[in-house]
């Protein structure tokens, strides 16, 4: 996951952090506020928290220790170290080098808001802007407030420059749209209608054209090993003799290049996933899980935010991602889940997500959610595992059924609406649970051989 930094002037409003126990709002939520000295600014309440030393540590790997010390005010919805803990280690210690400041400065400002609003004022609220120009989804339920899917355990912890409100989760927001995904976005809107009509060469000539620009500049994000590896994988692909196959590769490259693969393998030394479970690739690949970035993406929600006790954990090794845990039925709980966004336009063309996994024998989930308000509702559907043996799941798009709460909703989802998967598991069972993801594609049922702008 690469995301651009924001500007220095919106860096420079932003800050973070804090400390505390309960809820507090207005009305039905009660009043329980932590005092703090007001004389503190936000970053001397995070230190002395003794709950907030990871976002501590995190504010000053993104150097805005002094950023955070500004007039404000400020809200800041402030991570514990356990919710931290939740993303896992390989994507904190990714976020902390010198690659991943970027996106962490992103995520850090995700739980900034300009202005100081205390619990009893958002629980008025739908939604709420951060500095990073996303909006929070804001809701309550059963006496809880929830931002986005974390639950704010401590509200109203004053600091002399704002407010804090200590949450349950890190909110990643969704991934920025980059400038080579502006370029190539108009390349494919121009190309596909061109195969698609017939005019197959004048479509391999306008990707071939946006292709070429991103390799030969550094203004669209691709480092220079990126644009090296690009460059050969053109010339090879240029010596094609069918127009169909030139399109058809270029094509392979853009939807590439939207899954997040900003560093371009050539074409004779790519490898498949048939090597490990033997099914080979057929359509856009999502989520591969051989580069680093595709397990960063991914993120665990649990029953917790309704005071359930199962567990769940997301690695990345060897080319997969590995999902588990165990559940719990106490407090009514039961699921554990893991879930990603992911950009517009992956399922142009597709009407079924494809799965390459590896499972326990448990039945698991295949979720989908088509918008920034997960109160609308997603669609899910069962799908069986094997235990110890890859298999093949083709889920068509048309057959996930929506839910809200445990409760069916009519509607149906369309490929084109997907800005969003997850994986469940909640199939009313206790106990432990493992599965191993090798790839997540985009895929057509139907054997129309047609682009999608």
């Amino acid at each position: 996951m690469t995301l651009t930094q924001s500007t220095h002037s919106r860096t420079r409003r932003w800050s973070a952090a804090l400390s505390g126990v309960v809820i507090a709002a207005s009305g039905m939520l009660g009043t329980n506020t932590l005092a703090a000295p007001q004389q503190a600014t936000i970053p001397e309440v995070a230190v002395s928290s003794g709950r907030l030393d990871t976002l501590v540590a995190a504010v000053k790997a993104a150097g805005l220790a002094e950023a955070l010390s500004g007039d404000g005010p400020f809200t800041v919805f402030a991570p514990t170290d356990d919710a931290f803990a939740l993303l896992g280690k390989q994507t904190l210690s990714g976020l902390l080098t010198d690659e991943g400041r970027p996106t962490l400065v992103r995520i850090l400002q995700n739980h900034v808001v300009a202005g100081r609003f205390e619990a009893r004022d958002l629980v008025d609220r739908e939604g709420i802007e951060t500095l990073a120009g996303t909006t929070l989804p804001l809701a309550t339920t059963r006496g809880r407030l929830l931002v986005d899917e974390a639950v704010v355990e401590t509200a109203n912890v004053g600091a002399s420059n704002g407010i804090v409100h200590i949450i349950d989760r890190v909110l990643v927001p969704a991934r920025e749209i980059r400038p080579v995904e502006t370029l190539l976005e108009i390349a494919v809107q121009r190309g596909a209608p061109l195969f698609n009509e017939g005019n197959i060469d004048g479509c391999a000539a306008i990707y071939a054209t946006a292709l070429d620009a991103v390799s030969l500049s550094d203004d669209f994000g691709l480092d220079s090993k990126g644009r090296a590896n690009l460059t050969r994988s053109l010339a090879e692909i240029a010596t094609q003799a069918s127009s169909r196959d030139r399109a058809w590769a270029y094509r392979k490259i853009i939807d590439g290049i939207f899954a997040g693969e900003m560093t371009m393998q050539t074409t004779s030394a790519t490898t498949t996933p048939a090597s490990r479970s033997g099914f080979a690739p057929r359509g856009n690949l999502i989520f591969g899980f051989d580069e680093a970035s595709d397990g960063q993406r991914w993120q665990t929600v649990l029953d917790g935010v309704m005071g359930g006790r199962s567990t769940g954990k997301i690695d990345q090794k060897d080319g997969v991602v590995i999902f588990d845990g165990a559940t719990s039925l106490q407090n009514n709980g039961g699921f554990s889940s893991m879930r990603a966004s992911i950009p517009e336009g992956m399922f142009d063309g597709a009407d079924a997500i494809r799965l390459i996994v590896k499972g326990d024998g448990r039945d698991y989930k295949i979720g989908a959610s088509t918008g920034g308000n997960r109160r609308s509702g997603g669609y899910w559907k069962t799908f069986p595992t094997t235990k110890d043996t890859w298999t093949e799941v083709i889920m068509p798009v048309a057959d996930l059924e929506r839910q809200f709460m445990g409760q069916r909703l009519n509607g149906t989802a369309s490929p084109g609406d997907i800005r969003g998967l997850q994986i469940y598991i909640y199939d009313k069972k206790a106990g432990p649970f493992r599965i191993e993801i090798e790839s997540i594609e985009a895929v057509s049922t139907t054997t129309n051989e047609t682009f999608d702008a």
